[in-house]
């Protein structure tokens, strides 16, 4: 196949392999996925639809003081377990992590040792695969919470979290 030939390649050979892919590649992965329907009338458009595991973090409690404790802006400084970054490795390792980050208004101030913190309303989404999750938290120096109401709980709560800047990740673009 002639690289240059984007026709060629998107008619004969592309189609060829983008099926093979499909069938034989993401059932060796473990993700269910299928062809885009709309390549035939459009041989430019996606290639694939996929479904994958996926986890939702719903973060709607800012970490007011995350400048002066970890140097992350307290705007995007947002948490990931311990202990789920331990079981989401053994158990789902392709797994993708959805941070749903809303600032309400009500919830963007606090007043803490007499100084006032704030954050500005927003509704951000962020994904990553854990690799994504575990190279933000590297970048942010792999600084940790421990929840220190937390040290005796025997109902499952986590004891630490990592602390990282949201943006490392991936933002969902709203549409």
């Amino acid at each position: 196949m002639d690289n240059e030939d984007k026709l060629a390649w998107c008619e004969k050979y592309g189609e060829q392999v983008e099926g093979e892919f499909c069938i034989n590649r993401l059932h060796t992965l473990g993700v269910p996925g299928y062809l885009n329907p709309e390549k035939i009338n459009n041989k430019y458009v996606h290639d694939l639809f996929l479904v994958l595991k996926a986890d939702l973090k719903t973060v709607r409690t800012p970490l007011f003081k995350a400048k002066d404790l970890y140097g992350i802006d307290p705007q995007y400084a947002v948490t990931f377990n311990l202990k789920d970054a331990l079981r989401y490795k053994n158990l789902y390792p392709n797994i993708v992590v959805i941070f749903d980050v809303k600032w309400g208004e009500d919830y963007c101030s606090m007043t803490i040792g007499g100084t006032v913190y704030s954050v500005n309303p927003m509704h951000q989404t962020y994904v990553g695969f854990l690799s994504d999750i575990k190279n933000a938290i590297l970048a942010g120096n792999s600084q940790k919470i421990t929840y220190r109401n937390r040290l005796s709980d025997t109902s499952g709560n986590a004891k630490e979290s990592y602390v990282f800047d949201v943006r490392k990740l991936h933002l969902v673009k709203d549409q």
